[in-house]
C-alpha cells in the first residue's frame, strides 16, 4: 500500500512537471513567434506628408513637425501641394504614396472616406480677407466688380471664397475671380493691379503677417459671421481681439469677426501605431499654444469633424502616449510595444494547443499498452466460451508471449501503473487457465 501511494506520487509530480515544461514552452514559442512579427512589422524610418503651398501655414506646419520627428531619427518627407482639396486626393489615391496630410473641415461628408482617419482638429484657420480702398468694406456683397483673388484650384481657400461669394451674389461678372495665390497675389495687391486677396492661413503666416501690417491694405471684418456658420457649417466665428496686433497702439481699434476652418491632420488608418503617437506629441508641441483667434489648450482636440476619430488618437486625448516611449528610444519602444500588442492574439490561438502536449504525451504513452490489453480481453473471451477445451497448451503459450511482449515494452517512471495494471491481468487470465487446466477433459499443458 505504501509503495503504491510513493508510486502515485511520482507519477502526479511527473504530469506536473510536464504541465509546467508545456506552459513555459508555450510562452518562450508566443514570445519568439511575436518578436518575428514585430520585427517584420516594426516602425518604418520616414513618413511623406503633403502640406500646401510654398510660404503657406501648411508648408510651415510641416517644416516644424519634420524637426520634431528628426528628433527620433524619423524623417519627414514634404510634398508642396495647392491646399486641402489637393492633399486629400493625394491621400485617397492608394496609388499615391502618402501617410498624412492637412486637411479642412468641409472638403468631404462623413464616411465618404473609410480608409482614413483623423489624429485630431489641429487649429482654427481664420479667412482673411485684405482689400485696397478709400472705402470700407464690411460686407462681401460689396467687393462685387472687384478683381478678387481667391486661390489656385485644389485650395481650400477658393471652395469656401467661392461658396461666401455666392452667397452675396458677388461671384459672377462683372467681378473678376483670379486663381493665383502666395507672394504673387500680395504682390498684385499692394501694387494695385487687384482689388482684394483672400487668404486662409494663420496668424504668424508671412504672407498674413505683410499684409496686416501694411498701411496700404484694409482687413474685413464680417459683421454677418454668425449668419455665415449656420450657412456654411463648415466655417466658425473667430474674433480678432482689439489692440492684438500692438496692445499699446490698440491696434487693431477694435475687434475684428473673422470666419475661420477647422484643419485637421489626416492620416491611413492602418499608420504604424508608433508614429501615429510620434504625430500626436508633435502636434501637442505645436499646436497647443494660444493663438490669436483661439486659447491655449484648446488644440490639438479629439473633436469629429469630416473624418472619424483614430483609436490611438482617442486613446492619446485621453490617458497621453504608451509609458514606454517615456523610457525607451522611438526604435525600441516601438518595437517592445508591437511585439507586446501581438503577443496577445498569438498567445490565444497558441497556449490551448501547447497546453494539450501533456495530454498527448501521457496517450502516446499508454496507447503502448492498448494493443496487448486487446489481445489479453480477445484471450480471455476464447477462453470463457470455450468451456471444455481439450488441449491448454496454445492458451498458455499465448499469454507468455503476450507477457513477454509487455516486458519489453520502454515507459517512463510515471507509466509504471499501467504496467503493472496490465500485469495484472495477465496474470488473472493465468489463473483462469489454471482452472481450465484442472478440467478432467483438459490435456496437459
Amino acid at each position: 500500500m505504501v509503495q503504491e501511494t510513493k508510486i502515485r506520487r511520482r507519477i502526479a509530480s511527473s504530469i506536473a512537471n510536464h504541465g509546467l515544461v508545456a506552459i513555459l514552452a508555450s510562452v518562450l514559442l508566443v514570445l519568439v513567434i511575436s518578436i518575428l512579427i514585430a520585427y517584420h512589422f516594426q516602425a518604418p524610418g520616414n513618413l511623406i506628408m503633403t502640406t500646401g503651398f510654398e510660404s503657406g501655414s501648411y508648408q510651415i506646419f510641416g517644416e516644424r513637425y519634420r524637426e520634431i520627428l528628426a528628433r527620433d531619427k524619423v524623417h519627414l518627407e514634404l510634398l508642396p501641394s495647392s491646399g486641402s482639396v489637393e492633399n486629400l486626393k493625394r491621400l485617397n489615391d492608394k496609388s499615391y504614396r502618402v501617410d498624412a496630410g492637412f486637411v479642412q473641415d468641409g472638403m468631404s461628408s462623413p464616411g465618404e472616406v473609410t480608409d482614413l482617419v483623423s489624429l485630431g482638429a489641429i487649429g482654427y484657420l481664420p479667412l482673411w480677407v485684405f482689400y485696397r480702398s478709400e472705402e470700407t468694406f464690411d460686407y462681401l456683397s460689396e467687393l462685387k466688380g472687384k478683381r478678387i483673388v481667391i486661390g489656385p484650384e485644389g485650395s481650400g481657400v477658393r471652395i469656401f471664397a467661392t461658396k461666401l461669394l455666392k452667397l452675396n451674389y458677388s461671384a459672377a461678372p462683372p467681378t473678376v475671380l483670379l486663381d493665383f495665390a502666395g507672394a504673387p497675389a500680395n504682390k498684385a495687391l499692394l501694387e494695385g493691379t487687384v482689388d482684394a486677396v483672400m487668404i486662409i492661413g494663420t496668424e504668424d503666416n508671412p504672407l498674413v503677417k505683410e499684409l496686416l501690417y501694411n498701411p496700404k491694405v484694409k482687413l474685413m471684418t464680417f459683421r454677418q459671421a454668425e449668419a455665415y456658420t449656420r450657412l456654411i457649417p463648415a466655417l466658425s466665428h473667430v474674433v480678432l481681439p482689439q489692440g492684438i496686433l500692438d496692445i499699446s497702439k490698440r491696434t487693431p481699434s477694435q475687434d475684428i469677426h473673422l470666419l475661420a476652418v477647422t484643419t485637421s491632420l489626416i492620416v491611413h488608418k492602418d499608420l504604424h501605431p508608433a508614429l501615429v503617437y510620434l504625430l500626436l506629441d508633435a502636434a501637442v508641441e505645436i499646436h497647443s499654444n494660444a493663438g490669436w483667434v483661439y486659447k491655449k489648450g484648446e488644440f490639438p482636440s479629439p473633436r469629429e469633424l469630416s473624418f472619424p476619430t483614430s483609436k490611438y488618437a482617442e486613446k492619446f486625448y485621453k490617458s497621453g502616449r504608451p509609458f514606454l516611449l517615456d523610457y525607451l528610444p522611438f526604435g525600441i519602444a516601438a518595437f517592445v510595444d508591437r511585439t507586446i500588442l501581438i503577443m496577445v492574439p498569438v498567445a490565444i490561438i497558441l497556449i490551448p494547443l501547447i497546453r494539450s502536449i501533456p495530454w498527448l504525451y501521457s496517450w502516446r504513452q499508454r496507447r503502448k499498452f492498448y494493443h496487448w490489453y486487446r489481445e489479453l480481453k480477445n484471450l480471455e473471451l476464447e477462453v470463457m466460451e470455450n468451456t471444455e477445451p481439450e488441449d491448454i497448451s496454445g492458451y498458455h503459450e499465448r499469454i507468455d508471449r503476450i507477457e513477454a511482449s509487455i516486458n519489453k515494452i520502454t515507459v517512463p517512471l510515471a507509466f509504471f501503473d499501467e504496467a503493472y495494471k496490465l500485469q495484472e491481468h495477465v496474470d488473472l487470465v493465468r489463473r483462469k487457465l489454471g482452472r481450465f487446466s484442472n478440467h478432467p477433459k483438459a490435456g496437459n499443458p
